[in-house]
This record gives C-alpha cells, sequence and structure tokens, in this order.
C-alpha cells in the first residue's frame, strides 16, 4: 500500500527523529514553525541576493508591519541557509557564525517588536527562535543530513527530471525526500 506524505509531514517527523537524537526539547509551535519552514523553503525556487546583514538593517527602519514581515523572513533565511545548507558556506567569504548571528538579531527584535498587540501570543515564539538560535541550526543540519540532499536546485532538478522522463528511480528518490510526484498534463499548463 503506497501512501502519501506531504513535505509538512515528512520534514516533522524528520525534526521529530533529530529532536530524539539530540535530546533537545522545543516549544511544538517551534517544531511545527520549523517543519513549515522546511516545506516552504523546498518549494521556493529564488532567493534574494542581497546580503542578509543589510536586509536587516532595511528591516529596522521600516514601519511595524512591513518590519515585522522582513525580520521574520532575514530570521527565516539565515535559519534555514545556516541549519540545511552549512556546507555551501564553508566557500562563502561569511560563514555560519554570521548567519547565526543574524538570525538571532532579526528574531529578537521580531520577537521585541510583537510583544504588545494583537499578535503578542507570537513573541515566545519568536523569542524561543532567537534564544535557541544555534541549538535549532544543529537540528536542521542533521535534517538535512537525513535528507541527503544539498540543495533545493538537486531536488528541483530530480522533480523535473522525472516529470520529462518518468524514471522509476527518481520518483523514490523523490518519495524518499517525502515529495509524492505528481505527473501534470503538459496541455493543461498552456
Amino acid at each position: 500500500m503506497l501512501t502519501s506524505v506531504s513535505p509538512l509531514e515528512h520534514f516533522h517527523s524528520l525534526i521529530e527523529e533529530a529532536l530524539k537524537g539530540q535530546r533537545l526539547d522545543i516549544d511544538k509551535n517551534v517544531e511545527f514553525y520549523l517543519a513549515n519552514l522546511l516545506a516552504c523553503r523546498i518549494e521556493t525556487r529564488r532567493f534574494s541576493t542581497e546580503p542578509v546583514a543589510l536586509r536587516l538593517l532595511n528591516a529596522l527602519e521600516e514601519r511595524r508591519e512591513l518590519k515585522n514581515m522582513l525580520l521574520k523572513e532575514v530570521g527565516d533565511t539565515t535559519l534555514f541557509v545556516a541549519g540545511f545548507f552549512h556546507e555551501s558556506l564553508k566557500r562563502k567569504l561569511v560563514d555560519v557564525d554570521y548567519y547565526i548571528d543574524i538570525g538571532t538579531i532579526s528574531y529578537n527584535h521580531l520577537a521585541e517588536s510583537l510583544s504588545e498587540g494583537p499578535s503578542a501570543h507570537l513573541s515566545s515564539l519568536y523569542r524561543e527562535l532567537s534564544t535557541r538560535f544555534m541549538e535549532l541550526v544543529d537540528l536542521l543540519s542533521e535534517v538535512s543530513e537525513r535528507t541527503r540532499f544539498s540543495s533545493v536546485k538537486d531536488i528541483l532538478r530530480i522533480y523535473e527530471r522525472w516529470l520529462h522522463t518518468g524514471s522509476k528511480r527518481m520518483e523514490r528518490l523523490l518519495r524518499k525526500v517525502g515529495i509524492e510526484p505528481v505527473s501534470v498534463d503538459k496541455d493543461s499548463l498552456q
């Protein structure tokens, strides 16, 4: 019997396994936040080329709603890159510590900004993301190692190859990372 597992479910189970393996206890909301972050980022095809430190500075100068959205984006980006693609940072001018610092600062500012008002309940989520950023990077690093793919581009390349060839091997690789391949009628896309 073949069952379909969504990317969110797949990443949540990997996060749960990594939490057990690292004997780490985090808030359930943070756990689901991380699973959702990975599921959403896997589908993203583009990343900003603007340096994250500059994006952080620009965010801090914006009005509250835009500021919060930009701080979240910087925090999410740095957490994802530092955790999931830490190996790629070895070949860059900045290392993983840079991303950890920027992400910690972003989530901290976001927690402070949300501490009052209608979104105050989210403040504790972002506070935990800020204070435990390094632990969460380690957690996502383990999830990254378990997926055996070094980049989102690898997964997209495999999916595109499967779409064009129908390869059973590519189909198995996609299922291994929690993606249920679905054929698309090419005529319906036009």
